[in-house]
């Protein structure tokens, strides 16, 4: 990356694509089946904290599938040719 340029707008670049990606891959799932593919949900699933006067429950998943790694890919490419 170049000097002048903000990380921030390389985590909005990346975070768009992903996102994007994953919104195509599920709109297009049922035509190209294999960009909705990819592993099971990683992250933290119901972490509980009670603290008797407040109580959190916490839940944080990672959904990727093939179609945000490719999205992914763009966001990096295109940010790279600004």
């Amino acid at each position: 990356m170049r000097k002048n340029r903000s990380y921030w707008l390389f985590i909005l670049f990346v975070v768009t694509g992903v996102i994007l990606g994953s919104l195509i891959g599920n709109f297009f799932s049922d035509t190209l089946p294999i960009l909705n593919y990819g592993p099971e949900p990683l992250g933290l699933n119901n972490v509980e904290i009670d603290l008797n006067i407040i109580y959190f429950q916490i839940t944080l998943l990672l959904k990727f599938n093939i179609a945000s790694l490719i999205g992914f890919l763009l966001a990096v490419i295109i940010f790279n040719r600004l």
